[in-house]
């Protein structure tokens, strides 16, 4: 204790008296006590740092967590036109357009836009006086519509471009009550008038069988011998029955004359369960 009091003594440049005289006591409390602070402050710091984590700190600092970010709808999902084939009659265009609804849900209120260009790939200047009418189809359905294209002068056409732009998913159980398949059978081309002129007619089947189809339109599609789409039109329907009258191109592979049923516009209703009504 005395070695401790000279040290201390030396510290502060005062000679410092026995705990035992009054004087000397306070001193040596004053002592004790900056002793003890100093230790104090040695610990806070050491425990504390500066605020920042050392080197060897590895608890990570206390930050904001971010909020959460908000959601984006991806785009909707359109069906795919796959194939495009057209020919061109005095000054009319006439093209028929294959698609398929690779979506996992049906679609419905769906929309094709065409555009029509000349060999370099510029827009050719005209009308669209029919537009496919491919409105709804169900996941994995493959359907053709034809469609009608006027010049406004003749001129030469490189190429029919048609892509889906608009459709509303819906269920699929909600065309539980719509046929599975429709197709067209007894397909014939008839004798060619003194014009040139055929009648080409079918018989509408469903499967299931006289299920009733929803505002459906005909699409009458012709291929060469290359399978390649070489013209489209639409005909009437008469019951189950189809029709067209057209002069067919020489190039037309007749035994791959097909006509596509593609079905109109439904109504969904808020049922617990949606059911597609026809309203058309």
């Amino acid at each position: 204790m005395a070695a401790w009091r000279d040290r201390w003594q030396s510290t502060l440049g005062a000679p410092m008296t026995s705990p035992s005289s009054t004087p000397g006591r306070r001193w040596w409390w004053i002592a004790v006590a900056v002793l003890v602070l100093a230790v104090a402050g040695v610990l806070f710091a050491v425990n504390n740092g500066d605020g920042k984590p050392s080197a060897g700190d590895t608890t990570p600092l206390s930050t904001a967590s971010p909020g959460p970010r908000p959601s984006r709808s991806g785009p909707a999902c359109l069906p795919t036109v796959i194939e495009t084939g057209f020919a061109v009659v005095g000054q009319a265009v006439r093209y028929g357009v294959e698609a398929r609804n690779d979506c996992p849900e049906a679609v419905f209120n769906a929309v094709v836009k065409v555009r029509v260009v000349d060999p370099s790939g510029d827009p050719v200047a005209g009308t669209d006086e029919q537009l496919p009418k491919l409105v709804v189809l169900l996941p994995g359905q493959q359907v053709a519509g034809a469609g009608r294209f006027y010049l406004d002068k003749p001129g030469k056409v490189g190429k029919v471009e048609a892509a889906f732009v608009a459709a509303t998913p819906a269920p699929t159980e909600a065309f539980d009550g719509w046929p599975r398949q429709v197709s067209v059978t007894d397909v014939t081309v008839g004798k060619p008038d003194s014009h040139g002129r055929s009648t080409v007619t079918g018989r509408i089947t469903t499967d299931p069988a006289g299920t009733t189809l929803c505002s459906p339109s005909a699409s009458l599609i012709l291929r060469d011998h290359s399978g390649t789409i070489i013209y489209g039109m639409t005909g009437p329907i008469r019951d189950d029955q189809v029709s067209f009258e057209l002069a067919v191109p020489k190039a037309t592979d007749r035994n791959a004359i097909t006509v596509a049923i593609a079905l109109g516009q439904p109504a969904l209703t808020l049922d617990p369960v949606p059911t597609a009504a026809c309203t058309a």
